[in-house]
C-alpha cells in the first residue's frame, strides 16, 4: 500500500520553525519551504502570531519511521511549537489515516488522531492546538475574512438579544453564547429545533468547504422545566462532552445530538418513551450508555456509527430495536430483555448478532 504524508508545523518564533525545516528537509529531501505567519484572527482565538507551514512528502514510510525525526523537532521546540504528520493512502483513502506528532516534553507519539492537549500546561501556549487546526483547515485569507464577518454579525445579535433567545411561552429558540459550561435557564419548557446548531454551517462543513464554527460548550445541564428537545437541537456541538438531563424531558427529536463527536457521558431522562431516529448518530466518543426504564422503542440508526460504544444497558421496558440502531458500534455482547419482541436483522454489528441469536435460540 502506498503511503503519503502531509506535515503541519507551527512555532512561536520564525527561527525555531526554520530549524524544524532543516530536520524535515533531511527526512524529505524536498528543498526549502517558505515560512508563513498565522496571524491572530476572529475565527480562532489565537493569542499571538504563530509561524507555520505545510508540506506533502509523496511516498514515505509509516508513522513509526518518523518518530526519530519528530523527537529531534520536539527537542528544538521544547513546548513552543508542534509538528503533526498526517499519513494517508491514495489506494485506500477511506480506510487508512494515521498520525505522528511531537509532544511538549520532547517526545513523539503516533495514533489515529493527533493528541496535542499536553501543550495546555505550558503558559501562553494553550492555543497550539488551534494553530495546528488553522493549518489543517487550509483556509485562505478571503475565507478567513468571510467567516470572521459572520461571527461578528452573530456576536452583534448576541449583544443585543443575550446568550439565550427565549419566547414568551418558554421555547428556547437560539443559543449564541461562548460558555464552556451551559445551564439551560429554569422556565424553559422546550429547546427548539436547531437551537444550538448552525445548519448552514454544518452543510458547508459536510461539503468540505470550511471548518464548522461549533459552540465552545463542553458540558450541558437541562433542568426540570424542560419537557421537549427539538430536532437537531444540539447536533454537531463538536466540543460537547457531558450532558445531564432532568427526568421531566418526555420528547427528544430526531438527530438531537447527531455529530456530537466529543460526547462521552449523557444521563437520559426517565420520562422518555423512545429514542428517535439518528439521535446519537456519529457520536464517536460515546463508550457507554444506560437506556432508562420506560423507553419502549429505539428507532432506526439511533446510535449508528458510535464507533467506540461498547457497553449498553437496555431496559426491561424495551419492545423494539430499529434498523441499524447500533450498527458501526464496538458492541460485542449485550443482554436483550425478555420483553423485546422485535430486533431488526442489522440492528447490531454482525459479531453481536451472532451472539444474540445464540443466546436467544440455544
Amino acid at each position: 500500500m502506498e503511503i503519503n504524508a502531509k506535515v503541519y508545523a507551527v512555532a512561536e518564533q520564525k527561527e525555531l520553525l526554520q530549524q524544524i525545516e532543516k530536520y524535515l528537509n533531511n527526512k524529505l529531501r524536498l528543498g526549502w519551504y517558505p515560512v508563513q505567519a498565522l496571524e491572530p484572527c476572529a475565527v480562532l482565538p489565537l493569542t499571538k502570531t504563530w509561524f507555520g507551514f505545510t508540506v506533502e512528502s509523496g511516498m514515505t514510510d509509516g508513522p513509526e519511521g518518523w518518530i526519530s525525526c519528530l523527537r529531534r523537532c520536539a527537542a528544538v521546540l521544547k513546548g513552543k511549537g508542534a509538528v503533526v504528520v498526517e499519513f494517508s493512502s491514495p489506494d485506500s483513502p477511506d480506510e487508512y489515516l494515521e498520525y505522528a506528532y511531537t509532544t511538549p516534553d520532547g517526545e513523539a507519539e503516533s495514533g489515529d488522531q493527533p493528541v496535542l492537549t499536553g501543550y495546555r500546561c505550558y503558559p501562553g501556549n494553550d492555543d497550539i492546538t488551534l494553530a495546528i487546526k488553522e493549518l489543517f483547515s487550509g483556509r485562505n485569507a478571503l475565507e478567513r475574512e468571510r467567516i470572521s464577518r459572520r461571527r461578528e454579525r452573530r456576536d452583534a445579535v448576541r449583544k443585543e438579544k443575550g446568550d439565550f433567545e427565549i419566547t414568551s411561552d418558554g421555547i428556547l429558540k437560539k443559543y449564541r453564547g461562548h460558555d464552556l459550561h451551559v445551564v439551560i435557564p429554569e422556565g424553559v419548557r422546550e429547546i427548539g429545533e436547531s437551537a444550538f446548531t448552525d445548519l448552514r454551517g454544518v452543510e458547508r462543513m459536510l461539503m468540505e468547504e470550511e471548518e464548522y464554527d461549533a459552540p465552545e460548550m463542553k458540558t450541558l445541564t437541562i433542568p426540570e422545566s424542560v419537557e421537549k428537545i427539538g430536532t437537531y437541537a444540539f447536533a454537531y456541538c463538536l466540543n460537547l462532552e457531558s450532558v445531564t438531563m432532568a427526568d421531566n424531558v418526555k420528547t427528544m427529536g430526531n438527530r438531537a445530538f447527531e455529530g456530537c463527536q466529543s460526547l462521552k457521558e449523557i444521563h437520559l431522562s426517565a420520562g422518555l418513551s423512545r429514542i428517535e431516529e439518528y439521535t446519537f448518530f456519529l457520536c464517536e466518543g460515546l463508550e457507554t450508555i444506560e437506556i432508562p426504564e420506560g423507553i419502549t422503542h429505539i428507532e432506526k440508526a439511533a446510535f449508528m456509527d458510535c464507533w467506540f460504544l461498547s457497553s449498553v444497558t437496555l431496559p426491561e421496558s424495551l419492545i423494539s430495536i430499529g434498523d441499524e440502531a447500533f450498527s458501526g458500534s464496538a458492541i460485542k455482547k449485550i443482554r436483550i430483555p425478555e420483553n423485546t419482541a422485535e430486533i431488526s436483522a442489522n440492528a447490531f454489528p454482525k459479531e453481536t448478532v451472532k451472539d444474540i441469536q445464540k443466546h436467544r435460540n440455544p
